[in-house]
């Protein structure tokens, strides 16, 4: 039994030191592949919340001149510096958080304070219970690579490219031609392109060669890197046929399928009689490109062999320069010769083959762009015996090239010189593309948008709503495409968010279908719209209870409208038609000479403000009203001769306390008026306060620099003055002693008795 258990405990005892064994040989392995590797390596622990670095290679620590006892514990951002993208920073952090694997190129600072483009990759380590246990960070040195992208962003715009080539280029969709350059528009006879974009291809080509072109058109190839050789004739626009030597390329124009058609003159030069049978040849099919422009060199016997293409592309005519090494050379573009140059030279202590893009310059002037590419073969005694290559003539390409990416640049120009915010999402949902005016509104840095799903960008309710609007947008088809305008809560970076208008708007991409986004922050016009109906209420309420009148004239098409208030005023109905001579009309006969002092306020344009004066009305029914009117008129003044625009008016019935005042005796002759029934003065009392009430409400509610406040305020005084004086004649009637001098009311439809107060009849501003 006890021997049993002995020998138990021994195998245990094995196992366990057999697996110590194992994950230490494993272990030292690990670490001699990471010691090899030529690319910075460290692992951070990922067990600590804070990733500490735990270990490091010799590659890491020449790349960034840091000792190892410097580097061992501290955190992963020692690497940064004043200039390092935050947003790469945030997204190794959130890789760092969810384990995920990212790639990222990020400007680092080595010990000394020198900056490098550092490509960081990242490899989560996860042990067998899945959980994440380490970090690999694989760490490249990737400067040189930026260099060479800011070289090849300062390349020549395309329009330099088009002017510059030797060849015609023509686009072609269809047969149809869309685009020409320079030395097209001369080999074809015209001034300008504009003369023959529009046109049919097929038309130009000699009507005995036509057929033939059109069966290479009708066999074109699809795949982009496929090229078709001919020679042929074409009719120049100012009439004789000209011999050219033609190749053509399929490609993409505008997201079409097109053709790019590469035509020079024939070698015969201007058509002759004899050329006149000049016959439709394509090349041997057995030629190939390689063939066609290649080159040896031969270093025993120090000559060199060019092909009749690598001639051409160089600008000479075959054989007619020796083909030399120094012949070559000085057809490098003077920027790019020390460059590639240097390429060469490194070629022959390596066995390395060489594969470049520089410029050449032809003795005509004109600059190419080339592709050159070669291997050295050595002998036995490591000595250079022969070297060969070829020179591809890559012009077009980088053509097509510049303009794709200087309608990226145009698109990134429109994007940030618009007021609004924009981003362009691809497909699936990931922007793409922000411009500065989003990233300020949302308070994101520059560039950090770049990456992230756009529904981040919304509320967490309306993100369901967005997607569904972006599906409905990217389905359309090419003829409904359209914009898609929608209301939505955006969601700063911060977590506060806003009302915003969002508009989607499919846009077709040499990628494919994107959707540009649009988010305008409204939250000022929401804020305004609130503010104009408040304000629109308060004046409602304040013309219904003061009772005004409100109408409008418009001097140049001769029309105006009246409020229900005022039509009411003047006893017409809603379904009568209202003008400038209908209003004068029911003014007093005693009081139309007014109108004639209100019509020159009207047209005086030194008389711009607002006027008041005071009137009488005979209404529909015979009934004589006092009215107080206030108005202003707006002028036109772009000339020397101002002309009135609009009359806007304000009205309100003052009969009643005019009445009052006119039948009310002073009360220093007050007597012993006759009694009247409290009820009465009850009655008015309750009036007076509902009144009162009601105006003080609207008062409180309208801004004071708006006119209704004013008009407000003389309906409110009249209401005060006029219970004053219910309590006087009230008190007065207490004593029950009948006024003798008491004038009897005015009668319905009667005129005024000489004993009221004359109307004033003149006109002068509001003060």
């Amino acid at each position: 039994m006890a021997a049993g258990l002995f020998l138990g405990m021994l195998l245990l005892l094995s196992l366990s030191l057999w697996h110590a064994l194992r994950v230490q040989r494993e272990s030292i392995l690990k670490s001699q592949v990471i010691e090899a590797t030529k690319c910075g390596v460290l692992i951070t622990d990922a067990t600590l919340s804070h990733h500490p670095i735990r270990q490091v290679n010799r590659a890491f620590l020449s790349m960034t001149g840091y000792a190892e006892h410097e580097i061992l514990g501290q955190l992963y951002t020692i690497l940064s510096g004043p200039d390092t993208d935050r947003a790469s920073m945030e997204t190794l952090g959130l890789a760092l958080q969810d384990g995920w694997a990212c790639r990222v190129c990020a400007r680092h600072y080595r010990k000394d304070g020198t900056s490098f483009w550092n490509e960081v990759m990242l490899s989560p380590v996860k042990n067998r219970l899945g959980q994440l246990s380490a970090v690999i960070w694989v760490m490249r040195d990737v400067s040189h690579v930026r260099e060479l992208e800011v070289e090849f962003r300062n390349l020549p715009p395309p329009t330099l490219l088009c002017d510059h080539v030797s060849e015609g280029l023509l686009v072609v969709i269809g047969t149809e031609v869309v685009y020409v350059n320079k030395t097209g528009s001369d080999i074809l006879g015209v001034a300008s392109g504009d003369q023959v974009i529009g046109h049919d291809f097929l038309d130009m080509v000699h009507p005995d060669l036509r057929e033939g072109v059109r069966q290479q058109f009708a066999q074109r190839p699809l795949v982009p890197d496929s090229n078709r050789y001919i020679q042929t004739r074409v009719l120049r626009f100012d009439g004789p046929a000209v011999a050219v030597a033609m190749s053509m390329r399929s490609i993409l124009w505008g997201e079409q399928e097109s053709v790019l058609i590469c035509f020079s003159d024939a070698p015969h030069g201007k058509p002759t009689e004899a050329s006149e049978s000049y016959d439709y040849q394509p090349f041997p099919p057995g030629d190939t490109i390689a063939d066609m422009n290649s080159w040896t060199w031969d270093g025993d016997r120090g000559t060199g062999l060019w092909s009749a293409e690598q001639y051409r592309i160089l600008g000479y005519e075959p054989g007619s320069v020796p083909p030399t090494y120094d012949t070559f050379k000085k057809s490098l573009h003077p920027e790019d010769r020390d460059r590639v140059l240097a390429l060469f030279e490194e070629t022959f202590t390596s066995d390395r083959p060489y594969d470049i893009e520089c410029r050449i310059i032809q003795p005509s002037g004109v600059v190419r762009f080339v592709r050159c590419r070669g291997v050295l073969m050595h002998g036995l005694p490591d000595q250079p015996i022969r070297m060969s290559g070829t020179i591809e003539d890559i012009s077009d390409y980088k053509l097509m090239a510049t303009l794709a990416e200087e309608r990226v640049l145009q698109l990134k120009v429109a994007l940030e010189a618009s007021s609004s915010g924009m981003v362009l999402v691809s497909r699936e949902g990931t922007i793409s593309l922000a411009n500065g005016k989003i990233e300020q509104m949302l308070g994101y840095g520059y560039g950090e948008l770049v990456g992230r799903p756009v529904d981040s960008l919304f509320q967490s309710s309306d993100r369901a709503r967005y997607v569904c609007e972006a599906r409905d947008a990217l389905s359309a088809s090419a003829d409904d495409r359209s914009r898609i305008d929608v209301e939505l809560q955006s969601l700063r970076r911060d977590g506060s968010g806003f009302p915003a208008e969002i508009g989607l708007y499919p846009i077709v991409l040499s990628s494919g279908i994107s959707l540009l986004v649009t988010i305008v922050d409204i939250t000022t016009r929401r804020h305004a719209e609130r503010t104009r109906r408040d304000d629109h209420v308060r004046l409602d309420l304040a013309v219904q209870v003061g009772q005004i009148g409100i109408f409008e004239y418009d001097h140049k098409t001769d029309t105006g409208w009246w409020s229900p208030v005022l039509r009411a005023i003047h006893g017409l109905g809603m379904e009568e038609s209202v003008s400038l001579e209908r209003y004068v009309q029911l003014v007093h006969p005693s009081d139309r000479d007014m109108m004639s002092v209100i019509t020159r306020s009207l047209k005086n344009p030194q008389e711009d403000r607002t006027f008041e004066v005071t009137y009488r009305i005979l209404r529909t029914d015979g009934a004589i009203r006092t009215i107080n009117l206030c108005y202003v008129t707006w002028f036109d003044r772009k000339d020397s001769l101002a002309q009135p625009r609009q009359t806007v008016g304000m009205l309100v019935d003052i009969t009643d306390r005019t009445s009052s005042v006119s039948l009310t005796p002073p009360l220093s002759n007050v007597g012993s008026p006759q009694a009247i029934p409290r009820s009465i003065f009850h009655e008015f009392n309750n009036s007076l306060t509902a009144v009162l009430g009601f105006s003080e409400l609207a008062l409180s509610l309208i801004p004071i620099d708006n006119k209704a406040h004013r008009h407000l305020q003389q309906v409110i005084t009249a209401g005060r003055n006029a219970r004053e004086l219910a309590q006087t004649i009230r008190r007065a009637s207490d004593q029950t002693t009948p006024y003798r001098g008491s004038v009897p009311p005015q009668q319905p439809g009667s005129d005024p008795s000489p004993s009221q107060p004359e109307v004033p009849d003149v006109v002068g501003p509001y003060r």
